[in-house]
């Protein structure tokens, strides 16, 4: 006899490991924009991720350095196997694209689910 399948139940089990696994991609790049940035910036203070949330002001933090930033981006695309390109900041306007450490997160994680 052939087995009988609810499609609809195999449908929301799917998307629900989906979405399970979103959440560690969101976590995973959380983690490694903090490490990063944390890594490229001229501050110190004893734990750094209690201090850098996402709505943390990324051109406060770097000090308008974009030279620390562009380091933080290589080092992230590396990271994350990224191929880097030229039309992300082509003016030079980084800071207005990715003002804070959520719009950087977003953007990273963008570019991960595009692989």
């Amino acid at each position: 006899m052939a087995q009988v399948f609810n499609f609809n139940e195999y449908q929301m089990k799917r998307s629900s490991e989906k979405k399970l696994h979103d959440d560690r991609l969101v976590v995973a790049v959380y983690r490694s924009v903090v490490f990063y940035v944390h890594m490229y910036i001229d501050e110190d203070y004893e734990n750094p991720s209690e201090h850098l949330t996402t709505d943390t002001d990324l051109r406060r933090l770097y000090k308008g350095d974009r030279g620390k930033f562009m380091e933080t981006m290589e080092a992230l695309r590396k990271h994350w196997d990224l191929i880097a390109e030229e039309d992300d900041f082509t003016h030079r306007k980084e800071f207005e694209h990715l003002s804070t450490i959520g719009h950087l997160c977003s953007y990273i994680e963008k570019k991960v689910k595009a692989l």
